[in-house]
């Protein structure tokens, strides 16, 4: 990316200019009032810096200005609708009769303050007693790659580079998962062989309460029956003979009246149904018994099931569904050695990765250190400083997103 040209009309002093500029480093000299800080002037407010109107004549000025354009740049003009190629022209008219400003990008109008914010990062000028950024070290491997055209390079060590850092934290992540898993596992395998042993099933407690109020109450509940099998069936004025003389006399009515054949038929349902009744009662009766040594067992199993409840503070059924909680849990315990064993490769891959490609990065940084020493120094000779030289300095450094280097001019 750079700046190919500009034109300027009517700014200030200049009525007409056209500067063409080249790859690599430009330098425009001339005495004091020559009109450097005008050509600075026009570039600032071509990349959308406020008017001074003050400073303006009633002409109309105009200032075109064509660079190359980034990739990232295209794609926001895209977004927005703004046709591009592999120039881009920027137009700013200025009408200081009217106070008027209209910003052009591809003959697409832009607000102004869209224009500075949108070539902010495209465009760095630096005027008298505003080159402090050139002093700072920190910046000098940016001019470098920059002039080096290794932008694009030094953005894969960096897209790399923070792959690295997510997978070194995922691995360290896990590994602290792990550790604090590991801690619970001799836990968590009593506690699973205890729940096991103990051999709990859903609903079991209910069942065990109700058989031990039966046989807590096998007495009452024998005499119970009892009295109304009697009253039913086995006694000597029973609902079942009573029944049986009422269906007789019925019968004997429906012969003379058909019209009682309905509550004939109830009261002969009601018959079928009281034996039914006391069939299904003598099959209970036959049922009960009284175990004292199994009522003492579920009495202590309910003893048991309650202990273990409050030792855990959850219930039975909550209790079966962790054994299987618990026995995915170590099965993840399990596993672990092999997810950190295959985080550790990729962590090591990317690794192994990070430092080829920082490392062809700051080998293409030392052809260009020499490209950029000599053109810089030959130019500083063309101005007259003979004995001038520019130096660049590379070192090794801990790598990071911009590589493996630090740089600094001298």
């Amino acid at each position: 990316m750079g700046i190919t040209s500009l034109r300027v009309k009517n700014y200030i002093f200049v009525k007409d200019l056209e500067i063409e500029f080249h790859p690599g480093l430009n330098i425009i000299t001339g005495e004091t009032g020559a009109g450097k800080s005008l050509i600075i002037g026009s570039l600032n407010l071509a990349l959308g810096e406020r008017v001074d109107w003050s400073l303006l004549p009633e002409k109309k000025v105009e200032i075109v200005l064509t660079l190359k354009p980034p990739e990232e740049s295209k794609k926001i003009l895209e977004e927005l609708g703004i046709e591009t190629d592999e120039e881009l022209i920027i137009r700013r008219v200025l009408e200081p009769a009217q106070k008027k400003s209209r910003s052009y990008i591809n003959s697409v109008q832009v607000p102004a303050g869209f224009l500075k914010e949108f070539t902010s990062p495209l465009v760095e000028l630096h005027g008298q007693h505003s080159h402090q950024i050139l002093l700072d070290p920190r910046t000098h491997v940016d001019f470098l790659d920059d002039y080096g055209e290794l932008m694009e390079l030094r953005e894969e060590v960096k897209e790399i580079f923070l792959k690295v850092k997510t997978l070194q934290e995922e691995f360290h992540a896990l590994k602290k998962e792990a550790d604090e898993v590991r801690e619970k596992e001799e836990f968590l395998r009593y506690k699973l062989n205890e729940l096991k042993k103990a051999e709990l099933k859903k609903g079991e407690e209910q069942e065990i309460e109700e058989r031990v109020r039966v046989l807590s109450n096998f007495e009452k509940l024998e005499a119970s029956i009892k009295e109304v099998l009697d009253e039913l069936y086995e006694g000597e004025e029973t609902v079942y003979d009573k029944l049986s003389r009422s269906l007789h006399t019925l019968e004997e009515g429906e012969k003379i009246d058909p019209r009682l054949k309905a509550e004939r038929e109830v009261i002969a349902s009601l018959l079928t149904e009281i034996e039914e009744l006391w069939r299904s009662l003598l099959e209970y009766k036959k049922g009960l018994y009284y175990d004292p040594v199994e009522l003492e067992t579920l009495r202590n199993r309910l003893t048991f099931l309650n202990q273990l409840k409050a030792k855990y503070r959850k219930t039975i059924e909550e209790l079966v569904d962790e054994i299987d909680v618990i026995e995915n849990t170590l099965n993840e315990i399990e596993s672990f050695d092999e997810r950190i064993e295959q985080k550790e490769k990729e962590l090591k891959e990317a690794e192994k990765k990070l430092y080829e490609k920082a490392s062809l990065l700051s080998e293409k940084r030392k052809k260009v250190k020499k490209s950029l020493e000599n053109q810089i120094t030959g130019e500083l000779h063309t101005l007259g400083m003979e004995k001038a030289r520019f130096e660049i300095i590379i070192n090794k450094s801990e790598i990071d997103e911009k590589g493996m280097d630090d740089v600094e001019f001298y």
